[in-house]
């Protein structure tokens, strides 16, 4: 009788174990937001390149900024899930740099002044993406995505001089075209870290955090 419950309770924690095993942090069902930042971000660089022949320039900017929603809607038989999602970017930049313009000047004929002129370069990415799992544990989701979607783009230029041109455009206009491999770690079931590697928002590299529901 003793060797028989010992039998049965032994069974019982293997079954358990490999139910355990078997438990990893994407699978269908299972929704997973993630917010984080691109680095370096190649365009505000060219825009660095482009102004660099300007006195007293400066490039800032933020972002981009990505927000990404990742649900598992396939898995198959060889453990492997499809998810697909949303993507929400946002980056900004402001370039401003001094220059000098002849002005007429009633009392002692044209002279030269220095003018201050800023550019804001802004772009809001609406876009869908698809993600394949193909290494997925408990803690650890290895996985490839492509996104694909559209690109809210402004130029808006403005200068102290009152003779300058100010405008506000839209520019730089065309697809969102995404192509990653990633990584997600989960310290708890439902929060971790992220990272990407590839072209996303005009950046190589992102990380960030993750969420999961």
């Amino acid at each position: 009788m003793k060797k028989l419950l010992f039998i049965s309770l032994f069974s019982t924690l293997l079954v358990v174990n490999n139910f355990k095993a078997q438990d990893v942090c994407f699978d269908k069902g299972t929704l997973v937001v993630t917010a984080g930042i691109g680095f370096p971000d190649l365009y505000r660089a060219s825009l660095r390149t482009y102004y660099s022949g300007y006195v007293a320039r400066s490039v800032t900017g933020l972002g981009p900024i990505i927000l990404k929603g990742d649900y598992g809607i396939v898995k198959f038989k060889w453990g492997h899930s499809v998810g697909a999602g949303m993507v929400l970017g946002f980056n900004t930049t402001k370039a401003s740099f001094t220059y000098e313009d002849w002005k007429w000047n009633n009392n002692s004929g044209y002279t030269y002044s220095d003018y201050t002129q800023t550019d804001r370069y802004t772009t809001i990415t609406i876009g869908a993406r698809g993600t394949y799992h193909f290494f997925t544990k408990e803690k650890i989701d290895c996985y490839a995505s492509i996104g694909l979607g559209f690109n809210i783009n402004t130029h808006d230029q403005t200068t102290t001089d009152p003779d300058g041109v100010k405008y506000k455009v839209n520019q730089r206009k065309g697809l969102y075209e995404a192509g990653t491999v990633g990584i997600r770690y989960f310290f708890t079931k439902n929060f971790g870290v992220y990272s990407e590697l590839g072209w996303d928002n005009s950046t190589p590299i992102q990380a960030g955090l993750s969420l999961k529901f």
